[in-house]
């Protein structure tokens, strides 16, 4: 029942609505498209049908050809997977190790709580950029679950703190107090009485890691750091560059379209986490 209820709070919310319609979008082009779209890099395909413009009256092209007359749509679908897959699992990592570190230091207090605060303030003042880049140049993976833990490496720091604070808050909370005189254990305390109280804030920051995700992923395949994976938008996009596709009215297709499809999934990340948050935010959620 309760999560019939939260499904129809989230459909009920416009943006969280438009938000959840273009994630499963992606999802379904990720996932299915490829049984109906052929993979543009064994299709035969014609140089001389390089950076053709959109061709309405065929499908496959509907988007025009890339740099040697492959089809720009079946490149964007077969790239949607790996990208799901690994934005996915980098911010299930982060949120992971956030609520992790977070109840820990949390919940257990005195030298525990210095020390991972300490570990969690060290992580968050490095440049995750430069260090995203260090560890993708040393590993030089296609694997995802390495990748995607490349990715969240920096992720939790934020989420963490913030958890921590929730948890020092819930603490003092008179259910709390009296699940320890009870005698109940730990566990049922954290999985039982504060973790369900931090559920929207959990979810809210786990879509907030997928979306730096997707800029972090992206970013590495266009800068070559990451193995080439000719079907990954990131690494689309660079080649759109490099060949000039900004100065060229027949190349620019080669760039629009890969970005588009970056920018439109970054979009319903956003509004969906803007419309759960109005949901479950009462000052939001009275406005709206």
């Amino acid at each position: 029942m309760n999560i019939l209820k939260y499904v129809k709070l989230i459909w009920g919310n416009n943006k969280s609505r438009i938000g959840l319609v273009i994630v499963l979008l992606y999802i379904f082009m990720g996932f299915i498209g490829p049984y109906f779209i052929p993979n543009p890099i064994v299709v035969n395909v014609n140089p001389l049908n390089a950076f053709k413009p959109p061709d309405l009256t065929n499908f496959y092209y509907i988007l025009g050809t890339g740099p040697i007359g492959e089809s720009i749509l079946g490149n964007i679908v077969w790239g949607a997977k790996y990208i799901l897959i690994v934005t996915f699992l980098a911010g299930l990592f982060a949120t992971l190790i956030g609520i992790l570190v977070g109840i820990t230091a949390g919940y257990m207090g005195g030298i525990i709580d210095t020390v991972l605060m300490s570990v969690n303030d060290i992580v968050m003042t490095m440049p995750s950029l430069v260090l995203l880049i260090i560890l993708a140049d040393m590993f030089r993976t296609t694997n995802p679950f390495v990748i995607a833990g490349i990715l969240s490496v920096t992720g939790w720091t934020g989420l963490a703190r913030a958890i921590r604070s929730q948890v020092l808050l819930l603490k003092s909370m008179p259910y709390i107090e009296m699940s320890k005189v009870l005698g109940l254990s730990s566990f049922h305390t954290i999985f039982k009485e504060i973790i369900p109280n931090l559920g929207s804030y959990i979810a809210i920051h786990f879509i907030f890691n997928v979306e730096g995700a997707v800029y972090a992923a992206v970013g590495l395949y266009f800068l070559g750091v990451l193995p080439v994976n000719p079907n990954n938008w990131g690494y689309l996009i660079d080649q759109a560059l490099a060949m000039g596709a900004i100065y060229q009215a027949n190349d620019i297709w080669f760039l629009l379209f890969p970005s588009l499809a970056v920018i439109l999934y970054m979009l319903g990340l956003i509004l969906f986490s803007y419309g759960i948050d109005e949901i479950t935010n009462p000052r939001l959620r009275v406005r709206t």
